[in-house]
């Protein structure tokens, strides 16, 4: 078995981004390789569309952090849809709308992602479903790759931020490294 695991860069000015560190965390396992990719609409996915071209894994988990999400949340549905305020790191902002025009306006992962939640949350792990990866390029990424590889089993983990990362006063939930890593690794012990 095969597994790609993709994290992004630190963006809009934080330091550190949890999902690069899981990567490179993840890609010393067993059968699991990864790769960081900057946060920029389509160049992301151009250079993971360059790397699934040499080898298609079984399974591909791409990892993003999003601020304000509590637990490690695994996203069913993909949005054919870009929307935001905030430029990526190469200071493109989109305008919104489709992705890809000729696609239907969501897409489903097939990704096994209810029995992995369901046997991650009865050993006690802080993990959730979510069914909005957000109009970033983390939803960006992951339409893409539902859109054009639809054999590989894809899935895409938001995970919150780490204390560290937050400032003064700054109400957002955290969640400490080793617990993320933790639901990570234990994640693909069930693959």
């Amino acid at each position: 078995m095969d597994i790609l695991v993709t994290g992004f860069k630190p963006f809009l000015g934080e330091s550190i981004n949890p999902s690069e560190k899981l990567a490179n965390e993840l890609g010393s396992v067993t059968n699991v390789r990864s790769m960081i990719l900057t946060v920029e609409f389509g160049k992301s996915f151009e250079v993971l569309k360059t790397e699934l071209a040499k080898k298609k894994p079984d399974y591909l988990i791409l990892i993003g952090q999003a601020g304000g999400r509590k637990n490690v949340c695994f996203e069913k549905i993909g949005l054919n849809w870009v929307q935001t305020n905030h430029a990526d790191e190469n200071g493109m902002t989109p305008v919104p709308g489709m992705i890809h025009a000729a696609s239907p306006l969501a897409l489903m992962s097939k990704f096994p992602i209810d029995e992995i939640y369901k046997k991650l949350k009865k050993q006690g792990l802080p993990v959730e479903i979510s069914f909005s990866a957000g109009a970033f390029v983390c939803n960006d990424l992951y339409f893409r790759v539902l859109n054009e590889f639809t054999e590989i089993k894809t899935v895409f983990i938001h995970v919150p931020m780490l204390p560290e990362q937050l400032k003064t006063l700054d109400t957002r939930p955290a969640l400490a490294y080793a617990e993320q890593a933790l639901v990570l690794k234990s994640m693909i012990e069930l693959l």
